[in-house]
């Protein structure tokens, strides 16, 4: 049988096409909305990560700034010892800020294919309103995200500038360990104490993003 210059079999072999082809794109964007969540998920563990590699660098850079003052306010039991220990103390807090550079790193390209993912979803919206409405929740998303970024490169940036400054004064000290040298930087340690208490409530603030962002993201 022939229809408008087709056989039965070519129609029926179009239809099938068709139907397949179909098929095909549905189960695309089913496909694509299903990995929505779980690479949601896995963005929200490596958020996770990073705050608790943060909670550890937090604490190790507390101990520093305790052990620094112990000098400066001469209340260590043992100066020497104490010196020493601010040394190894330095040099551990670099390498906690290190790990949680390599955490960050790591969520960062979480996000970044997180994103992807939502944009390829976004364009399989065949609804023009909710195209658009998904568009901007994506927009706004990566926004906030960038906003986390910038909060804890700046605060990255006050460390190194405190680490800095306790490196001076620590080579400083080590050249000439005794009650008048340290006497000499008392000026010195209450601008220290004044930046490691910024540096802290940077700190502070990027984690409370990060809960805030966690939060608008969990289901």
């Amino acid at each position: 049988m022939i229809r408008n210059g087709l056989s039965s079999n070519a129609v029926r072999t179009r239809m099938s096409t068709g139907i397949a082809t179909g098929l095909v794109a549905l189960c695309a964007t089913a496909a694509l909305a299903q990995g929505g969540p779980e690479q949601t998920a896995k963005l929200t563990k490596t958020v996770e990560s990073t705050v608790k590699s943060i909670d550890t660098t937090r604490l190790q850079l507390e101990k520093t700034v305790a052990g620094y003052n112990s000098i400066l306010d001469q209340t260590a039991t043992d100066t020497k010892d104490a010196y020493k220990d601010l040394g190894k103390n330095i040099t551990e807090s670099e390498k906690k800020v290190g790990e949680t550079r390599l955490k960050v790193e790591e969520m960062n390209a979480e996000a970044d294919r997180l994103f992807a993912a939502w944009k390829t979803s976004t364009a399989a919206i065949t609804d023009p309103a909710l195209r658009t409405r998904s568009e901007a929740r994506l927009t706004d998303s990566q926004a906030r995200f960038q906003k986390i970024a910038a909060a804890g490169k700046d605060s990255r940036l006050t460390f190194d500038t405190l680490v800095t400054d306790l490196k001076n004064q620590s080579t400083y000290l080590g050249n000439d360990l005794n009650a008048s040298a340290i006497a000499s930087l008392k000026p010195d340690a209450v601008k220290f104490n004044a930046r490691a208490k910024d540096l802290f409530g940077k700190i502070d603030g990027v984690k409370k993003m990060f809960g805030d962002y966690v939060a608008a993201m969990t289901p």
